[in-house]
């Protein structure tokens, strides 16, 4: 398995090809986003019932590396003209050994030990959870905690801390599943593929930020034109749930460009080229 170097603007392509797979089969992508939201939900308040209310969050951050190889295998699925369905989250686990299995708990594991870490960092070094609840509880709109001095400083170091992390973890499900690589060298390929393709990553970044940018003032925009905050709320919610599901179709091009075909890894296999436009990743 041989690492490619991608030119910066790669990252702006890959997007393209997450919004064009999205719009191909709207549908089965919003509708995988809308069940992982809601089996998060639901699974927290059962979880919170039963007197284990930290249980839930645990459980949602550690399932999150199998919930990205499962719009991996989505996106893969729509270039090759075939439907979309909820089975991609459990294909990763379905026929495989015990192994396998054992493989996807450590690495969930593992993702959650690092968001912990973040967390843990950004309390240290930012406002503090303290600061934050004080601001949460005097904030009378959502505009008051967006413009609070401790909640931006809060975001900031949770964003910066959080970055190296998705870096690390990126390419990790694609190649414990698809290359059958152990987790640690999982992730020190994952890294120094990251690490050799930042300008893209750092493109990619930049664009879905400024769609998230367009979404809030599309928001603005419809709430002044609209003047009816429930048909408003709604239209945003899609929007968002859109956004979302087109962001998480895009991996799947991240992932397979930073690597050379390889007949042994898998990874480009069954197909051999991420173009939706020719059915081919």
């Amino acid at each position: 398995m041989k690492l490619r170097i991608m030119p910066a603007r790669m990252g702006l392509t890959w997007m393209g090809h997450g919004l064009r797979a999205c719009i191909r089969q709207p549908m089965g992508f919003v509708g995988l986003w809308g069940l992982i939201v809601c089996a998060a939900i639901i699974t927290c308040e059962i979880l919170a019932q039963i007197g284990v209310p930290a249980l839930g969050p645990l459980l949602v951050v550690s399932l999150m590396p199998l919930v990205w190889m499962g719009f991996m295998l989505a996106s893969r699925r729509v270039l090759m003209t075939q439907r979309v369905t909820p089975g991609v989250f459990l294909e990763p686990l379905r026929g495989q050994p015990s192994s396998m299995k054992w493989m996807w708990a450590k690495l969930g594991g593992a993702y959650l030990l690092a968001t912990l870490l973040v967390m843990v960092l950004a309390d240290a070094f930012g406002p503090g959870s303290d600061t934050l609840a004080t601001a949460m509880k005097n904030a009378k709109e959502t505009s008051d905690l967006v413009t609070d001095p401790n909640v931006q400083s809060a975001m900031l170091w949770q964003f910066m801390l959080t970055i190296p992390v998705s870096l690390v973890f990126w390419h990790t499900p694609a190649l414990t599943y698809w290359a059958k690589l152990p987790l640690g060298k999982a992730l020190f390929f994952s890294t120094i593929a990251s690490w050799r393709n930042l300008g893209a990553f750092i493109l990619f970044g930049a664009g879905w930020l400024g769609v998230a940018v367009v979404l809030i003032l599309v928001n603005s925009l419809l709430a002044a034109v609209l003047g009816s905050p429930m048909l408003v709320n709604v239209l945003v919610t899609v929007g968002a749930m859109w956004m979302a599901s087109a962001f998480y179709a895009s991996l799947y091009f991240s992932v397979v460009d930073c690597f050379e075909p390889d007949d042994t890894s898998g990874i480009h296999q069954p197909v051999s080229r991420s173009t939706p436009s020719s059915g081919q990743a």
